[in-house]
């Protein structure tokens, strides 16, 4: 199974910086032939979902990282973003043009739903405004992850840069 999941670590990483690489590149990305990838994957769609299934593997573990349970819904929210943000290639996916992995789709997944409940539970204990629109909340979080995504990709900033920004940014911003 270590074949398997090299290719496919390999399909997350190459898809990340183009979401239109062959199967061919995947293939040399992850130090095998195209035959081997075949033998695992017969088609685009076949790794298409086993990428999407370790997305979602790889988002539910850094929820789970963050303890979302613990202390206010802010400062639950704060830890799941800067867990998000160390996903690194998987925000890639999620943010590309033509995305080939879409956490909307997760949506029976109690990690992919985890942002929404934390946001409501802030507004709840009063930790996040309650004159936001919920869908409001999730959108700044997501757009600000997208930031944090754009500007590791650049070089712009550094991963724990990010995570600091970002939580600088969102408890400013939508805090009770």
């Amino acid at each position: 199974m270590r074949t398997r999941r090299d290719i496919v670590a390999a399909a997350i990483e190459c898809w990340a910086a183009d979401n239109s690489a062959s199967l061919g590149e995947v293939a040399v990305a992850a130090g095998v032939g195209r035959t081997t990838l075949n033998r695992y994957f017969s088609d685009r769609a076949q790794l298409i979902a086993a990428v999407d299934a370790e997305c979602r593997a790889r988002f539910a573990a850094a929820v789970g990282r963050a303890r979302p349970a613990e202390g206010t819904g802010l400062t639950a929210l704060l830890r799941v973003c800067g867990e998000i943000v160390h996903l690194g290639p998987v925000l890639g996916l999620i943010f590309a043009d033509n995305a080939l992995v879409d956490p909307d789709t997760w949506e029976t997944d109690e990690a992919a739903d985890q942002l929404s409940t934390l946001a409501a539970r802030g507004q709840a204990d009063g930790s996040i405004a309650a004159d936001l629109p919920l869908e409001w909340v999730a959108t700044v979080v997501w757009t600000s992850l997208f930031a944090g995504w754009l500007m590791i990709r650049s070089q712009a900033l550094t991963r724990p840069e990010v995570s600091q920004l970002l939580a600088r940014t969102l408890a400013s911003g939508v805090a009770g």
